[in-house]
């Protein structure tokens, strides 16, 4: 098995408190060192002490960084061989890895473009000196100075969103997800390789415990979860959650249908269902059952594979976990109309070699809107499609992605204007992603915030 350990302010730290982790079969793959709250607290206090690298230099040390992902070995391994280590420990399709390593290395060369979209127009760029600002107006500066990272690991992409906050200035701790602590190893190694301090960026694997005091002691925190993490952090100003996506396509009468089974088929896909904008509910104005049953036959044809293959769609995991799953759609749907029903598919192993299994897409219609599983997401493709009325727009609230397929201008202002709502498209899927798009707005709205500044001549009395 591997030996993954912790990436402190002084290289690799191990201890003897370690978590066994499985691979999608569930047969022990590596061991991941827990680091203990003490050492925890102790390295947000170096990373406190540790003054940023300058900004205008921090946009080429993230660039050789995604040289180095790239093309470096990290634990014996090249870029390949990594994305396909990943793809077996997590059971996510190998293509969607590759996908995902793109974006970070993507993000990594581009790294000023976010903040420069979220920087208000009134502030200075981010790294003016005082001197060189104007003599009355603004700058933008750091909320704080330690950004903890609870990450998630449905996806290697989450790990794309973070190395924005090195180049504001902030010290940042990842605590990765036990099901892929490989990205984030790979990331913060070859961040550091490229040029940024130990001192600036950490990687501490640790228990849910440990995750709260990260949270506590640091100035800023995102934090990835279910539900019952964003209600713990929902009246926090210093936490930002990533919870349920609940990411909704509605298709109106006016529009082209077999469009809408193309983006409805799409967004349900996306990176194997797992991700928060892959598509849950679908509303149709017209004929809800029938664009349910034709979605069906759509997602019928998706082919069980290894997450190894390089066509394979769906999620892999252990023979339980995939049951357990399949129970959950039909045991809540039984007083819906069930079109596709998810069933097991084996893919290999037994016993003690462990049973690789996937879970096939489900589509089911509900009577109303407003039935709460229209909004109740699972770990891979299931789409619960209902009723859609235009005088009840408020049904689509709480969406991270609500996508309109319709020809009704006055619908897609009236969507925009839903405070729980984060993005908006017309005519694209839900999985929808742009360079200049935030997803769920910008990051550096939660990192920075803009100060007053003004400069009294010196030759002049200030009263």
């Amino acid at each position: 098995m591997l030996d993954i350990p912790a990436l402190g302010p002084t290289g690799p730290y191990r201890t003897r408190n370690r978590t066994t982790v499985p691979d999608a079969a569930g047969i022990p793959a590596l061991e991941l060192t827990s680091v203990p709250g003490l050492v925890v607290s102790h390295w947000i206090d170096q990373l406190r002490g540790s003054a940023p690298l300058p900004v205008t230099e921090t946009a080429a040390v993230l660039a050789k960084a995604a040289d180095v992902f790239e093309g470096h070995e990290i634990l014996g391994d090249d870029l390949p061989a990594h994305e396909r280590r990943v793809s077996e420990l997590t059971g996510t399709p190998l293509a969607v890895v590759r996908e995902c390593d793109g974006l970070i290395t993507a993000t990594l060369r581009d790294v000023g473009r976010m903040p420069f979209a979220a920087r208000p127009t009134g502030c200075a760029p981010v790294g003016t000196a005082v001197p060189d600002t104007p003599s009355a107006g603004a700058v933008w500066r750091r909320a704080g100075d330690v950004l903890a990272v609870q990450a998630a690991g449905n996806s290697p992409g989450v790990h794309a969103m973070w190395p924005e906050a090195l180049a504001l200035g902030y010290r940042v701790v990842v605590r990765p997800s036990n099901r892929d602590p490989l990205t984030p190893l790979r990331l913060v190694t070859a961040l550091r390789e490229a040029g940024i301090p130990a001192t600036q960026l950490v990687m501490a694997p640790c228990d849910h415990a440990t995750a709260d005091l990260l949270v506590e002691r640091a100035d800023r925190a995102v934090v990835y979860g279910g539900q019952d993490v964003v209600d713990r952090y929902r009246d926090r100003a210093d936490v930002r959650t990533q919870g349920p996506g609940r990411s909704k396509l509605v298709v109106t009468a006016d529009a082209d249908r077999r469009a809408g089974l193309g983006l409805a088929r799409a967004g349900a896909l996306h990176h194997a269902g797992t991700a928060c904008t892959a598509t849950t509910g679908v509303l149709v104005e017209e004929d809800p059952a029938g664009f349910a049953a034709e979605l069906a036959a759509a997602l019928s044809t998706v082919a069980p594979a290894r997450q190894v293959d390089d066509g394979a769609l769906l999620p892999c995991m252990p023979e339980d976990t995939a049951r357990r799953l399949v129970t959950a759609v039909l045991d809540r749907a039984t007083d819906a109309t069930v079109h596709l029903a998810p069933r097991v598919e084996r893919l290999g192993g037994a016993g003690d070699e462990g049973s690789l299994a996937t879970v096939t897409p489900a589509v089911v219609e509900l009577a109303s809107p407003r039935d709460p599983l229209l909004s109740y997401e699972l770990p891979f493709p299931c789409v619960w499609v209902a009723p859609f009325r235009r005088a009840a727009v408020d049904v689509l609230d709480g969406s991270l992605v609500l996508s309109l397929h319709t020809g009704d201008p006055g619908l897609v202002a009236e969507a925009s204007e839903l405070t729980s709502v984060s993005n908006v498209y017309r005519g694209r899927p839900t999985s929808w992603t742009h360079p200049d798009v935030p997803h769920d707005g910008f990051l550096g709205e939660f990192l920075m915030r803009a100060k007053g500044l003004a400069l009294a001549d010196e030759k002049r009395s200030v009263t």
